[in-house]
């Protein structure tokens, strides 16, 4: 879960708390201040009837009949002397003060005021002043539940614009590139976040050197390795007029395919230690990826002629892309090349352009197919899946996923449907119209 949903969900709930804990003490305090509100309403009507000479019946009106106050005055005698409502007899108090009667099944609140041989009685149900002390408390909560709801929402508007800088971050770290190791922008984080950030970037900055160190032993190795292969490529070549009889032929066949073998070990270790460094990001330019595919075809049609291979290029539309034409260029030879090496006599191997929704390059040939749990791991540095006898290096599609990876191109590996051959894809990113007809490849 985010840090942003995490203190949303956190600080919603402490909200939630007090906020309930807030409604439920504002009910019982407005609850029972109404309570003394009409006790002290009682009092003062009983000191109004005290000096009063008669009292009329009460006023009929649209409020419930049991919120009226039931008035007795008594002079001295037993029976009232008057009362707004002789049905009810609530019997007559001996002093001064508050009690609770239970008359015609109802419970009464009484206040009674005695002043020498006259009494005042004041009361009133007590269902009906619970109904009022209620409803008066429920006011006084039903803002705070409105609130409630009302602040969640304000809380997360806030909480959204204080890791704001973070979510910048979050994405810029989320559109680099895999070599790109430049500091993070600090301007506009804040400062709790600043040290957090700060580590980031010294973290960033001893990759790079260490990037560095792997990319510059790789190239010096593989530069100090074509010397001395150079130099027993052209010495086995020597030999070769000098030799006397088959043995020493064969010998000298199995060392110039070693020697061979090293060389272009060699040249994908440098081409690998290039790409890897990202220094084909300054020379892309807009390019129809499907004119490149129809180079690439025309340049090894040879090759697949020579091993009796049937290589054909369809072009359905153009497929534009910005890149670095030398690494896209190795990116299609690699997997063309990958295709015929691996697609037996009289077999086919069809390039094309599609346009389904997305945009891209496919790449079927009519080989063997992989087993489905080696489609991913034939990405991976010097794993091969073909047979020991079978020359390569284990490079060529390592090399090939990283320069998509750096084009935002996706590359996928899929058996065919029927399992009679594998389906390489290279879907491009969405890109803006331009004029292909300008750029020649």
């Amino acid at each position: 879960m985010s840090l942003r949903w995490s203190s949303l969900i956190a600080i919603a709930a402490v909200l939630l708390v007090v906020g309930i804990g807030a409604a439920l003490a504002s009910y019982f305090a407005v609850r029972r201040e109404a309570h003394r509100f009409l006790d002290k309403q009682l009092q003062q009507v009983a000191v109004y009837a005290l000096d009063a000479r008669s009292l009329r019946p009460a006023i009929k009106s649209t409020r419930n009949r049991e919120d009226d106050l039931l008035v007795q005055v008594w002079d001295g005698t037993d029976a009232p002397m008057r009362s707004t409502n002789p049905a009810i007899a609530i019997p007559r108090s001996s002093g001064t003060g508050f009690s609770n009667e239970t008359v015609a099944g109802h419970d009464w609140r009484v206040y009674t005021l005695v002043e020498g041989e006259r009494t005042v009685q004041i009361a009133q149900q007590i269902e009906a002043r619970t109904e009022l002390a209620e409803h008066a408390a429920l006011g006084a909560v039903l803002p705070i539940i409105i609130l409630i709801p009302v602040a969640w929402l304000f809380l997360g508007l806030v909480i959204y614009w204080v890791m704001k800088p973070l979510g910048r971050i979050a994405t810029t770290l989320a559109a680099r590139s895999a070599a790109d190791t430049t500091p993070i922008p600090v301007a506009g984080v804040p400062s709790e976040v600043l040290p957090l950030v700060a580590a980031m970037n010294q973290l960033l900055s001893r990759l790079q050197q260490t990037l560095e160190r792997q990319r510059r032993f790789i190239s010096d190795a593989a530069h100090e390795l074509r010397t001395p292969l150079a130099a027993l490529t052209l010495q086995i070549g020597n030999l070769r007029p000098l030799s006397r009889g088959a043995a020493l032929h064969t010998r000298l066949d199995d060392l110039e395919a070693g020697a061979r073998r090293a060389t272009h070990l060699t040249n994908q270790m440098l081409q690998l230690a290039r790409v890897e460094a990202g220094t084909g990001g300054q020379n892309r330019t807009p390019l129809d990826f499907g004119v490149l595919a129809e180079a690439c075809v025309t340049d090894l049609e040879p090759i697949a002629k020579a091993r009796g291979l049937h290589l054909s290029m369809q072009r359905r539309g153009e497929v534009p892309l910005v890149g670095d034409i030398r690494e896209l260029r190795t990116l299609l030879t690699n997997l063309i090349e990958n295709a015929l090496h691996y697609t037996p006599s009289g077999g086919a191997i069809t390039v094309e352009t599609f346009d389904d929704g997305r945009r891209g390059i496919r790449i079927t040939d009519s080989g063997p197919g992989l087993d489905p749990g080696l489609l991913e791991r034939v990405f991976e540095r010097f794993f091969r899946a073909a047979p020991q006898h079978v020359e390569g290096t284990g490079l060529g599609l390592a090399i090939a996923r990283s320069i998509a990876d750096g084009h935002g191109i996706a590359l996928t590996l899929a058996n065919r449907a029927d399992r009679s051959g594998l389906v390489a894809e290279f879907v491009v990113p969405p890109a803006t119209a331009w004029n292909t007809n300008s750029h020649k490849v």
